[in-house]
């Protein structure tokens, strides 16, 4: 598996991968993204295939999580635990000193890969997504 950098070229991919969930962003709010200059995310890759990816924002001296994919056939074998510890990476070299991150109170596997990694329950959001589901908030200080 290969971890790089994320970029432009990688928006298709981004935009398949998670068009068929709700909330997903679209093509022209990854370009914006990209645009306001404080975008950033990682690619995993296995055999030249993207298999995975994180996407994060800064703000002065925090970031915030704004999506982790996992391709169905890679999970369960580490990929999202390499792509939070590079997030975690990233975010230090930018001079970040706290991560928030929201996830769905559903999203089990997500939560545990979460507090593995060292992020702390701080809140709920209610119904945060478009389906009216809460999310979960959490952060982790550097």
């Amino acid at each position: 598996m290969i971890i790089r950098p994320l970029n432009k070229d990688d928006i298709p991919f981004l935009v398949s991968a998670r068009n068929t969930f709700p909330d997903a962003w679209d093509e022209k709010m990854l370009l914006s993204a990209f645009a306001a200059g404080n975008f950033y995310g990682f690619i995993a890759e296995t055999c030249g295939n993207p298999t995975g990816f994180i996407t994060y924002s800064v703000s002065v001296d925090t970031a915030d999580l704004q999506d982790l994919f996992v391709a169905e056939a890679c999970r369960k074998k580490g990929v999202g635990s390499v792509l939070v510890a590079e997030f975690i990476k990233g975010a230090i070299s930018h001079g970040v000193k706290k991560l928030f991150l929201e996830v769905r109170e559903s999203n089990t596997p997500a939560i545990g890969l979460y507090e593995k990694a060292g992020f702390t329950f701080l809140s709920v959001r209610k119904r945060y997504y478009s389906d009216g589901e809460n999310a979960r908030v959490y952060i982790k200080e550097l």
